[in-house]
């Protein structure tokens, strides 16, 4: 497993659908400067195929130190205030636990996996570092990581890279997941 990034899990739910573009044009100009900031790592914003009002984000930093630098500063108030007018928001600040594969690699599909486990942190970090090794063995696989979330004790989120939606479709398929989970298949807005 590589070090721990500190995650943060931001699902944008559109008001009014008929505004995306101007959502992405705000969302994409707020990632550039987001960029520039100090223990920026990454980031992957997906938009949900079946659901395309609402948007996931999930940026990667150093630590939560840097980014509450970020979140306090007069910048991110104002980007924060912009998007507060088009998007509902839902942040999950989380840890990652398990990483597979090239993060590096974007790819038409995302899928996004949500799910609750009363099971301790660790046995929920070995059940789906399996799942991903077994996934990272079949056609178009990426890249997976889980989040474990640190508001919500017990609730994680686990995406997967694929090259297309058939590929993931029939890969999870093959595999069941270690619990039930609410999955969405994405694709790109952006990634850094």
């Amino acid at each position: 497993m590589a070090d721990t990034l500190f995650t943060v899990i931001n699902t944008f739910t559109l008001k009014d659908p008929a505004k995306a573009g101007e959502f992405e044009e705000r969302f994409l100009s707020h990632v550039e400067w987001m960029r520039a900031q100090e223990g920026f790592r990454s980031h992957q914003a997906v938009r949900l195929t079946e659901r395309p009002g609402v948007y996931v984000n999930l940026g990667r930093w150093r630590s939560p130190q840097d980014f509450q630098k970020v979140l306090g500063s007069e910048v991110f108030q104002a980007h924060a205030a912009e998007f507060h007018e088009l998007v509902e928001v839902s942040a999950a600040p989380s840890f990652n636990v398990v990483r597979a594969g090239d993060v590096a690699a974007v790819t038409p599909v995302v899928v996004v996996e949500t799910f609750e486990s009363t099971d301790d942190p660790e046995t929920v970090a070995k059940a789906w570092s399996s799942y991903a090794e077994e996934l990272a063995a079949r056609d178009g696989f990426r890249h997976a990581e889980l989040d474990a979330a640190i508001l919500t004790q017990g609730s994680y989120t686990f995406a997967t890279w694929w090259t297309s939606a058939d590929a993931a479709r029939a890969a999870r398929a093959e595999v069941p997941a270690p619990a039930d989970t609410d999955a969405d298949e994405a694709t790109h807005v952006t990634a850094a």
